[in-house]
């Protein structure tokens, strides 16, 4: 028998310590047995010893060069008595080797085919596991059996070595847990035992002992070994996949769930040892207690991955859950047939996967619907309760996961409400939490409604990014598409004139005829309400009933029909290129803003709140309140107000960049108002966002609100105008910061030269507003901010 060794350049660490074949500690064991036995049992030990001692050579260690074949019958007799007769050397796995060397001098058939490399070399390092960690586990189990046998330190550790191996017969992952047994092996000192203060290695964990300071405390040319060790092979694959399934819980997120459930699958394999089975696992999620699909797990799923459309899948999904409502155990069909879809008609998609067995297992908790598992088989041995069986342990484990996905999906929809539809920010939601928290641990005598939230001495920045004449292209593309409709229409009373005698129809032509007539260049609101009136309560039922009623007509009319909003009965495409035009453009700036505020929170935390109208506007809040764990200063507010303006330039180039590609071609205005001093807010429960709070603060809102539509003074020009940014000040001092902050883009090439002081004309309840105007540098970039907007 070849022996099987690790690689020579592997493991140098082996020459440590010396260590020796002897077959001296087993004859040693057999003495005591024989002692302890009784009748038979004691005959049979004594011959052994006896057979044993009949050698001189092997009362002593043998030699490093020896040939062990010489020696086969003893080595025949030691295996018949130290292992069962009931193992198989072609089904079990042991071997026996020299102490402390991974060295395996007597092995099974199926020990060989696991752990010999195709060289005849040993795997002694298993997957996964670095050499390393091998060499130092090899150090510990050396150490321990030193302070065990010579110190009488009672070493409570166990340095498992876990091997991934692949099944021959199925080709799943099987986890073997190798155990090193040193019964048979003797510590000998040489010369004088060193002395040893027990100290940390007494008092601490011995998993944990820096092996440095063994090795200086107990050198190992101090010491040899003699004798031989048993190895062994114990299957853990059920401990292992538990485990495993049990960090996939701990350690599953939001962006590795579709991952982790795909490593549950393969666990659920290997536990039920069918490489040939199909698991999938899906949990049953509710939104507002109602059931919902989720797409990346249906899509994966046996049950409905072939269903050609949602509706069917809805429709699978609720005969699905009748049928789990009202027998809520396990669905074992050991052969797929016709009969099977006829008493469960959602399971209609397996003949065509080509499944000849399923499970279906419903997974609850308390009652609680969970999730399913699926299990089918496409060949091979039918799946029945022994594959159920298998699966057992991991049930428990597998209902934690279901549930964490539940919380997952809750987490998700609760940061989308977070982020869509709610003023709740990371930067304040400290304060929030705080609030929260004191009022739960109110006594519920002293409950009431929570108070203000409040942030003080904030500093404010406001910027608003509108579309030029929004209201203007608002009202020509609605006047546009009522012009086309009556235009429509009166093409078709024409083609319908004469066909009919109804005298009705020439009254709604000439009502027609005179809306077209009077409609002007500017659509005021009560004629649109008047001409949408017509086409809604006059035009549209008159046209159904003819449609209806005479069969001639329907050519005439379905081109009518076909030109027209199916859903509104409107024509619309005027209105919707502005739309989409207005849309493109408030998606490009909201993305950048959006990819802007989460980098703006990395010098210090601030509030943002952005909000649409025709385009878009936003409000920024920062100072020492909305952080206090974090030191504020004033560079904070100069670094947001630079960027504020450094932004609006490059928002305009963006929209500039889109401009050609938009159906309407919209223009944008940029506008900032500066604000020097600090303001107090206050969160409004009414409205779900951030207000400010006292008399002179409102003056502040009341600015915001006056200046998107103010004048130059003594000009009738308004004062945002495209590929320009318009900063509003009170203060001179304002003034004087922010054109620090114009120079230095003007540097960069990112404003033109051109800078204007302007005087703006008094608006309601505030007078002495002036303004900075500066032009934005469209050239040479635009290209690249077009890519940004994409």
């Amino acid at each position: 028998m070849k022996i099987l060794t690790a690689h020579p350049r592997l493991f140098k660490d082996d020459e440590l310590i010396d260590s020796h074949i002897s077959f001296v500690p087993f004859i040693r064991f057999m003495k005591e047995k024989v002692e302890h036995a009784e009748g038979a049992r004691a005959a049979y030990f004594r011959e052994i010893v006896r057979h044993f001692e009949s050698n001189p050579a092997l009362q002593q260690p043998l030699k490093e060069d020896v040939n062990l074949a010489d020696y086969q019958e003893y080595l025949d007799l030691l295996t018949a008595t130290v292992f069962p007769l009931t193992m198989d050397e072609k089904r079990d796995i042991f071997g026996i080797g020299v102490p402390y060397r991974f060295s395996i001098f007597y092995y099974s058939e199926r020990f060989r085919q696991i752990f010999a490399e195709e060289g005849g070399e040993l795997k002694a390092v298993p997957k996964g596991i670095s050499e390393e960690k091998v060499k130092n586990d090899k150090l510990i189990w050396m150490y321990k059996l030193i302070l065990e046998r010579l110190y009488d330190l009672p070493i409570n550790y166990d340095a498992e070595i876990i091997h991934n191996i692949i099944h021959p017969e199925t080709g799943l992952q099987k986890y073997i847990k190798v155990n090193i047994d040193p019964r048979f092996v003797d510590v000998k000192v040489k010369g004088t035992l060193p002395a040893l203060d027990c100290g940390n290695i007494c008092a601490g964990d011995f998993k944990l002992q820096n092996i440095e300071d063994l090795k200086r405390l107990l050198p190992l040319e101090n010491f040899a070994l003699e004798g031989f060790v048993i190895w062994t092979i114990q299957d853990v694959t059920k401990d292992r996949v538990v485990a495993g399934m049990k960090n996939l819980v701990l350690n599953i997120r939001k962006d590795n769930e579709l991952k982790t459930y795909a490593q549950a699958r393969e666990y659920l394999k290997t536990l039920a040892g069918r490489a040939d089975m199909s698991v999938h696992l899906t949990p049953f999620l509710k939104v507002n207690n109602r059931s919902v699909m989720e797409n990346v797990y249906v899509s994966q799923s046996i049950i409905f991955s072939s269903a050609r459309n949602d509706a069917e899948r809805i429709a699978i999904h609720e005969q699905l859950l009748e049928h789990l409502a009202k027998n809520p155990q396990p669905l074992v069909i050991p052969e797929v047939s016709r009969q099977t879809v006829s008493l469960y008609p959602f399971l209609k998609y397996l003949p065509l996967h080509g499944v000849k067995s399923f499970i279906l297992v419903p997974i609850t908790h308390e009652k609680s619907m969970l999730g399913m598992l699926e299990l089918a088989a496409t060949a091979g041995e039918p799946l029945d309760w022994e594959i159920m069986a298998r699966l057992q342990p991991s049930y428990a484990v597998g209902s934690l996961l279901l549930r964490r996905s539940m919380e997952l999906a809750n987490e998700r929809i609760n940061e989308v409400i977070k982020e869509q539809f709610t003023a709740l920010q990371p930067a304040v939601e400290w304060k929030f939490t705080d609030a929260a928290w004191e009022y739960l641990h109110l006594p519920k005598e002293n409950k009431k409604a929570i108070g203000n939230i409040q942030f003080e001495d904030v500093y404010p920045l406001y910027g608003a990014v509108d579309i030029r004449n929004s209201s203007v292209e608002r009202g020509s593309a609605i006047r546009n598409d009522l012009r086309e409709q009556l235009l429509l229409i009166q093409d078709t009373f024409r083609q319908v004139d004469g066909g009919l005698h109804l005298p009705l129809l020439e009254e709604l032509q000439y009502k027609n005829n005179r809306m077209l007539n009077n409609m002007r260049e500017t659509l005021f609101a009560e004629d649109e309400v008047r001409i949408n009136e017509f086409l809604d309560y006059e035009i549209a039922p008159t046209f159904r009933h003819l449609y209806e009623s005479e069969e001639n007509l329907k050519p005439i009319l379905n081109e009518y029909f076909a030109k027209i909003d199916k859903s509104s009965g409107h024509i619309y495409h005027h209105r919707r290129e502005y739309e989409e035009s207005l849309q493109e453009i408030n998606t490009a700036i909201n993305r950048y803003l959006d990819k802007e505020k989460d980098e703006l929170q990395r010098s210090f935390p601030c509030y943002f709140e952005k909000y649409r109208t025709d385009g878009v506007e936003y409000n920024i809040y920062i100072g020492q309140s909305i952080a206090p764990e974090k030191k504020f200063d004033m560079i904070y507010l100069r670094n947001l107000r630079l960027w504020q303006l450094s932004s609006m330039a490059h928002i305009s180039r963006i929209t500039h960049a889109l401009e050609p590609r938009l159906r309407i071609p919209l223009q944008t205005t940029q506008l900032v108002l500066a604000h020097s001093n600090p303001i107090t807010i206050s969160f409004r429960k009414d409205e779900r966002r951030f207000d400010v709070e006292g008399a002179y603060n409102i003056r502040y809102e009341i600015m915001k609100k006056r200046i998107d539509k103010v004048r130059v003074r003594g000009t009738n020009e308004r004062l945002t105008q495209p590929g320009k940014i318009a900063i509003v000040y009170a203060y001179v001092r304002e003034a004087d910061e922010y054109r620090k902050y114009i120079e230095f883009l003007q540097n960069k090439n990112i404003l033109t030269s051109e800078l204007e002081m302007l005087d703006l004309e008094e608006v309601q309840g505030i007078s002495g507003l002036r303004a900075l105007r500066v032009t934005v540098n469209m050239e040479g970039l635009v290209k690249a901010e077009s890519l940004k907007a994409k």
